[in-house]
Order: C-alpha cells, then sequence, then structure tokens
C-alpha cells in the first residue's frame, strides 16, 4: 500500500523536474518531459480530492434537480422531471472512483439536458446552472508551478 498517493505522485512530479528534465538534450524531450510533470501533479491534485469533488457536485446537482421539478411538470417536460427525481435518491455503488465517476456522469447528462430546457423556458433555472457550473470549475482546478 502507497500511504500517502497524492504526495507520492507530487514527490514523483518534482523528481522527474528538478532532476531528469535539466539532463535532457533536446527541445522536445524536455517538452515531453515537462508535461508528464504537469500531469503528475495534477494526478496528484485530483487524486486527493475526486471523490470528495464529484460528491458536491452530485449533491449540488440533486439539490438543484429538486427544486426544477415543478416549473418541468408545469411546461410540459414531465419526461425530464421524472428522471431528475429518479436521480434524486441515487448513491454511488460504492466510494471506489469509478463507481462515483459513473454516478457524476450521469447527473451531469442529466444537467445538461435541463439546461438546455432552462435556456429556452427558465432564466433563472439557467442561471443557478451556470452557477453550480462555475463553482464545480473553481472546485477542480489545478494549481500548477510553472515549469
Amino acid at each position: 500500500m502507497i500511504e500517502q498517493p497524492g504526495q507520492t505522485l507530487t514527490d514523483l512530479a518534482q523528481r522527474l523536474a528538478m532532476r531528469l528534465l535539466p539532463e535532457l538534450n533536446g527541445a522536445f524531450y524536455q517538452a515531453d518531459a515537462g508535461l508528464i510533470t504537469a500531469l503528475l501533479l495534477a494526478l496528484a491534485q485530483d487524486f486527493e480530492r475526486a471523490v470528495d469533488n464529484r460528491m458536491r457536485d452530485v449533491s449540488e446537482m440533486q439539490n438543484l434537480f429538486a427544486g426544477a421539478q415543478q416549473a418541468l411538470r408545469e411546461n410540459g417536460a414531465g419526461a425530464l422531471a421524472g428522471r431528475l427525481q429518479d436521480f434524486a435518491g441515487e448513491q454511488p455503488d460504492s466510494l471506489r472512483l469509478a463507481d462515483v465517476d459513473r454516478l457524476h456522469a450521469a447527473g451531469f447528462n442529466l444537467m445538461i439536458e435541463l439546461h438546455a430546457w432552462a435556456e429556452q423556458h427558465n432564466p433563472q433555472l439557467d442561471k443557478d446552472i451556470w452557477l453550480l457550473l462555475q463553482r464545480h470549475c473553481e472546485r477542480n482546478k489545478f494549481e500548477l508551478p510553472n515549469l
């Protein structure tokens, strides 16, 4: 077992950047090593927060979907309202990232449908979706050093 996988990935990226990258000859090899370093650092950050961030998104989507159902039903979009209601009580099969990712993706697929509807029928819901997406982006942004 790797005790601190996120830190281990960060340490590998730093070793690559500080020890191997300067020894490489040629711009292509240096650029390639720099890209691998940045990806390792991003992976380390995502590893530490992946399940928490995705479950926060799911919770926010479930709350948004609960509030949107009545407006959908009143405007002839009962089928979509039903799918949103079905999603409201969903939880991942486990806290393994693959299971959380499946639920997260299902929620985002529903949100795309809801957003398309909201753009035409409900300006406040459209705004609320954009705000959720903004919070999602802020939660998931990467803080990478200049390499």
